[in-house]
Parts: C-alpha cells; structure tokens; sequence
C-alpha cells in the first residue's frame, strides 16, 4: 500500500487533464513528494481515457502508419462504411499532419519509430503495476493478454510484417490454432478463428476510467488536489514557474505537466514549442450487463476493423479512426454498421441490444510516438500527451519519465525520441 512521503517541500506543480495519463502522473510527482493541483472541469478518467478497449498492449512496437496502411489509404478514405475517414471540412487544415504521417509510413521511418516505441510498450506493464499497487489498486489489472484472430491464412500472413518487428525487439507471443483460440474464448464463432496470435505479457482493465480515479485517489491521499476548471492559458514567469489562467482567476505554479491530450497543442503554441498533433477519434457500442462474462479478456478482428472487449459493464465494441477534428459532431454510422460483425463474431450478442454509444479523441502525432519530456526552453514545463492508440498502455511509464524529468532523477527511458523538439 501506498507509504507517505516525509519531504512536502518540493515543487508545486499544475497537471492539466485528468485523463490515465494526468492520474498517473499526478500519483507519480506525490510520490515523489511534489505539491500536485491537478486541473480538469471533468471528473478523472472521465474523457476519451474511459472509452478503450483496456489493453495494455507490451507488444506495441508497429506504429499507425505503415506500407500496408498506405497502400490501403484511398479505398479507406473513399469508402463511406470504412472505420477510417477523413471528413472533407477537416481535409485542409490536417493536411500538414496527414504529410508527416505518409512520410513515417515509409519503410525505414517504421523501423526507426518501433525501436523507439520498444522502450516504453516494453516496461508499460511493469510501471502499471508498480502505480497501481502503490495505491492499492493491483486488483485492476488482469494477466488476460490480447488475442488478435484471424479466418483465414491469408489474413494471418498480411500481419507478417507486425510479427517481424516483435521478433526484431524479442517480444514474446504465441501462435494458436483454432482449438487453441476456442478453449481460450469458448463463447467466439469457430469460423472466424482458424488462427489466432495471442501475447500473454499484455495486460488488461475492465474498468479504464477506474484506474484513473484510483490513481488519482492514490494521489490525493498524498496532498494532491482537483480543481474542476478549465485552464485557458499558460505564460512562463520572469524568473521561473508559470502562471495558469482559468476561470478561478491566474494561479502560479513552479512547474506545469501538460497532459490535455487532444487539447494540448493550444498549451504547446502558447508557451512557444511547436508540434504536430491532430485527434484521431474512436467510437464504441457497449452491449449492456446482460453481456458480462462472455469473453475472457479483450479480442481483435483485424479483418472486421473492430475489437469486442469484456468491460465491467459488458461486453464493448471499439473500432473507428476518424480525422475530424474536435468540433465536429460524432457520427456514429460505422461503428453502427459493425454491429452484426460484432453478433457474427460473438452470437451471443445477437440476444444483447446496443446500450450506449460514445465518441472519444486520441491525441496522435503523425509518427505514432508520444511527446514526454521537458520543453527546449525550460524544465518549468513538461509534457505527456500524444499518446494515440496506446495512452492506456503508457500512461504509467510516461508518469515515471516525467516524475524523473521533475525531480531531475535519471528516467527510466532515454527520452529523447520523445522531445517535443523533433517538429
């Protein structure tokens, strides 16, 4: 359980976004024995950390662009039932992301981003349970693995090129034939399961937006503070520190996280640092509690574009990739035209009606790695957002990379990869 730290004179810092990513790190800098105000009008976990598929996935090496998704790129975005779009109102002013996204695509940039993704997805497990056990809060991560399974053998041989890169960096999985997919998932349809690749290092959590309270909860048993605002603006002080600017009033501060995840880039221009950042946004079904119980843990289709996971209030399915920006409406028609997808690949949902729908925005950076680390003009400012596809996986890691950064402790990760200074 979590031990209280006897130094309270360190820094006071301010985390913006109550995300997985600002829990984590707000309970990593308490620890550490820093004065942590954390701001967010939500409550923790509350946003697009809520809505996963709840894998903390080690293997993680192979970065959203790739050859194959490239070449796939125009039947994608010109078919109006795929999971991936480009809204056209959106089309312009992403453009400048799109380009670096079809330049990390290229083979070499691939190999460069996985050895960079390795570090991180590789100790993403071992920094969750240390976090969580620190706060009592073990019991939320499971040892259930992510299984990917294929029908065919000609859909298992195009993830060659993702087997590749794990055996590159040594990360272990195992290859299952059908039996093996089914005594594992006895409730899936035979069919769609000829092969399956499961990697049994990976975690899982039922219940995403819990951990972000616990580790938030964690966090406040140690001094840490919420205050439900809005932070509108950032300026570094003459002298050191910043001052945020919210609807409370200004409120200084010896050092600031930015954790805001698909609104950080704002945060990023007003201190003077630039990135690329755009939101790639997810949806998900869930099917209710009728459904609890009919999967072990979390199960990828690759070739259906979906996920069906076993969250605590039922089974979830999770697909989309859709580039529209933050005020666009959700448009909830695909993830809707997966729906008998889903009933074909697990039936017995086709008894379970869609309960909820939900819409969240992942932060991506166009070469899929995070931005960690200080800004290039000062330690007073340190950012962890732009995680992605993966910001459950690496919330914990990130947390111990910037309570090192903070504390000016060695880092558990080299985080040079990671530096907003790369754009």
């Amino acid at each position: 359980m979590q031990k209280p730290v006897k130094n309270r004179a360190g820094y006071s810092v301010a985390v913006i976004g109550a995300g997985i990513v600002g829990c984590a790190t707000a309970l990593a800098l308490a620890q550490g024995g820093q004065r942590v105000t954390l701001f967010d009008p939500d409550a923790p976990g509350a946003g697009t950390s809520s809505g996963n598929a709840g894998g903390i996935v080690t293997g993680a090496v192979t970065p959203t662009a790739t050859p194959a998704v490239l070449r796939a790129l125009p039947a994608y975005l010109l078919d109006r039932s795929s999971p991936a779009v480009l809204r056209l109102r959106h089309s312009l002013r992403v453009m400048p992301w799109f380009m670096r996204f079809l330049r990390a695509g290229f083979p070499a940039e691939v190999d460069r981003i996985a050895a960079a993704l390795h570090p991180i997805v590789a100790q993403a497990l071992t920094a969750h349970r240390a976090l969580a056990a620190s706060c009592g809060a073990g019991g939320l991560i499971t040892d259930a693995g992510w299984l990917k399974v294929y029908a065919t053998q000609q859909e298992f041989d195009a993830s060659a090129p993702d087997r590749r890169l794990m055996d590159r960096f040594g990360l272990r999985y195992t290859i299952l034939d059908r039996k093996a997919v089914t005594d594992l998932e006895p409730n899936l349809d035979p069919a769609l399961c000829q092969i399956g690749f499961h990697q049994p290092e990976s975690g899982f959590v039922s219940a995403p937006k819990g951990l972000a309270q616990a580790y938030f909860d964690g966090a406040a048993r140690l001094g840490a503070v919420h205050l439900r605002q809005t932070v509108r603006g950032i300026a570094r002080r003459d002298g050191g520190g910043v001052t945020l600017h919210t609807e409370g009033g200004a409120q200084q501060f010896d050092r600031v996280v930015v954790a805001a995840g698909a609104w950080s880039a704002r945060f990023v221009r007003q201190l003077g640092d630039r990135v690329s950042l755009d939101t790639e946004r997810g949806y998900h079904i869930g099917f209710g509690p009728q459904t609890v119980g009919l999967l072990r843990g979390p199960v990828v289709f690759p070739a259906l574009s979906l996920v069906l996971s076993p969250m605590d209030e039922g089974i979830r399915l999770v697909s989309g990739d859709e580039l529209a920006g933050l005020k666009a409406p959700p448009n909830y028609r695909r993830i809707r035209a997966l729906v008998p997808q889903a009933r074909r690949a697990l039936p017995a949902l086709h008894d379970a009606a869609p309960a909820t729908e939900w819409m969240g925005f992942r932060p991506s950076t166009p070469d899929s790695l995070p931005v960690i680390g200080p800004s290039p003009q000062g330690g007073d400012v340190v950012y962890a957002f732009g995680h992605g596809h993966i910001g459950l996986t690496l919330a914990a890691i990130t947390a111990q990379m910037v309570a090192a950064s903070i504390s000016d402790t060695p880092a558990p990760v080299d985080p040079k990869p990671y530096l907003v200074s790369r754009f």
